[in-house]
């Protein structure tokens, strides 16, 4: 089943460089694609494009059934709110916040009560080898830890697509090897995956890699 169709795709910035030039790409539910190539070939544009963030020069972009859609359209909201999660190289935590108020946010549209986010975030903080970190703040913890914090996100805010950019830049071994076990844990119960990455060392964890 087709989750993600890119149609002809292409990306031309106001200066006349042109990232993409009909590109077309198919994602099916539930892979764990590995998109790969040479700095500047469009992979973080990519990857914006199929998330929404970024706007097209032409083509057309299918999401979940949801077709030629926009970053504008109300159908691109609802799928970033509800749909898409994104795990970027950063982290995109807020840093002088703690872990549990980062976490919150993915729960604000949930029906929960205080309590039950509270018991929520507990139990998966301890899933993810980070017991009793909710009071700590974002800039405390090492960029692996921060990079699980994120995941955690995604796996409260109930993604079923997740965009991932570099997410294991700078780790040393031990942490990449959990992020992608994370990930890869997600994957496994349905979860669609893309990322882009530049360590090729990660291949074994792809259901397929996309050379640009």
């Amino acid at each position: 089943m087709s989750m993600i169709e890119l149609k002809n795709i292409t990306k031309k910035y106001k200066d006349g460089n042109m990232v993409l030039s009909n590109y077309c790409l198919t994602v099916n539910k539930g892979e764990f694609v590995g998109i790969i190539g040479q700095s500047g070939a469009g992979k973080t544009t990519l990857l914006n494009i199929i998330g929404l963030i970024t706007n097209i020069s032409s083509g057309e972009i299918a999401i979940k059934g949801y077709g030629k859609l926009s970053p504008n359209s109300r159908n691109a909201m609802l799928l970033r709110r509800g749909t898409i999660g994104y795990l970027f190289q950063n982290y995109g935590l807020i840093d002088d916040e703690s872990v549990g108020w980062n976490l919150n946010l993915a729960l604000e549209y949930k029906e929960m009560n205080r309590s039950q986010k509270k018991d929520k975030i507990k139990t998966l903080l301890s899933t993810i080898g980070l017991s009793n970190y909710e009071k700590k703040k974002v800039y405390q913890l090492s960029g692996g830890e921060q990079q699980r914090v994120a995941i955690a996100k995604l796996i409260l805010q109930q993604s079923s697509i997740i965009l991932a950019d570099e997410p294991t830049s700078g780790l040393d071994t031990l942490n990449k090897e959990l992020v992608m076990n994370l990930l890869s844990e997600l994957n496994s119960k349905g979860v669609t995956i893309i990322m882009v990455t530049h360590d090729l060392t990660l291949s074994d964890y792809f259901s397929r890699i996309v050379e640009m």
